[in-house]
């Protein structure tokens, strides 16, 4: 091609390259023609003024929210929250705040209440920590 057309190498792969292009082009062009062809066709969206103004339902959605407020502390009220209570009187918060100072995150109360093991739960770990040392066991016996 270079022969009959007499034009350098570099030229020839020039002009290929824009003549693919233009191809890529025309293609994509024709791809995008067929896929707006088989879209929906888009309805025309009337808007109309609302009957309430922004103000009316902002305060309808403050009333509303004040109302779930007030239902929700009598739920809070009515429960027993003595479990969640924090321990230590007056004396004592006082005197723990003093000694910790103001750049301390997390201070503590000794408390009276002794906690519980669960018996159950202690069980139950006992019983695992048996069944992880029969597993080992088996293994070792088995690669000797």
């Amino acid at each position: 091609l270079e022969k009959e057309i007499e034009l350098p190498v570099g030229q020839l792969m020039g002009l290929f390259n824009r003549i693919i292009r233009k191809v890529v082009q025309l293609l994509n062009s024709v791809q995008e023609k067929a896929v707006e062809e088989q879209m929906v066709a888009t309805k025309e969206v009337l808007m109309e003024p609302t009957v309430k103004s922004l103000n009316e339902d902002l305060e309808e959605a403050a009333k509303e929210f004040k109302e779930r407020q007030k239902k929700d502390i009598e739920k809070l009220k009515e429960m027993n929250l003595t479990e969640y209570m924090i321990r230590g009187d007056d004396e004592e918060w006082n005197e723990v705040l003093k000694k910790a100072g103001q750049n301390t995150t997390m201070v503590s109360i000794k408390s009276d209440k002794k906690r519980k093991l669960d018996t159950l739960g202690a069980e139950s770990a006992h019983r695992q920590k048996k069944m992880k040392n029969k597993d080992k066991e088996k293994k070792w016996k088995k690669r000797e």
